[in-house]
């Protein structure tokens, strides 16, 4: 069945476009973020546990940052970065660089690689992995529908 051996590597490109994808996806709206956004200096105020547990697997702890600034306005905003740390990552009083939207400023990040482009890169370097195995599994298919 000619169909069966094509399904594999077909199946592989379609998820290595979805990777790509969410990809461009992160990067753009990192970038996005870069041009929109105003700097701010802001202090880390807490390191926040987390304690996840996913159904099937062990309960891992994980800290999330909490970060106060001042915006150009002089308004005193709090957020909660979505990026988890190790424990010793950032203690209680470090200066970290913001970004934030001058119209939602509560939208803030910290201005950190981790926080701006890791997503971005992972997404996209599992598409091209997945799309380099992809053609291997297309390759081999080929060959084995040649005759002898």
């Amino acid at each position: 069945m000619p169909f069966l051996r094509y399904f594999v590597p077909l199946l592989m490109l379609l998820i290595s476009v979805v990777f790509l994808s969410l990809g461009y996806h992160h990067w753009q709206k990192s970038s996005q973020l870069l041009q929109a956004s105003t700097v701010a200096e802001g202090v880390i105020i807490s390191i926040d546990p987390f304690m996840s547990s996913e159904a099937g697997k062990s309960s891992s702890l994980q800290y999330f940052p909490k970060v106060a600034f001042t915006t150009s306005a002089g308004e005193q905003i709090e957020f909660q970065s979505t990026v988890t740390r190790r424990a010793d990552h950032y203690k209680e009083g470090d200066q970290v660089r913001v970004l934030y939207q001058q119209n939602d400023p509560q939208t803030a990040v910290i201005g950190s690689f981790n926080d701006l482009w890791v997503l971005a890169l992972i997404f996209s370097i599992s598409g091209v992995m997945v799309m380099l195995l992809s053609g291997w599994f297309f390759r081999r298919a080929l060959r084995a529908d040649k005759p002898n």
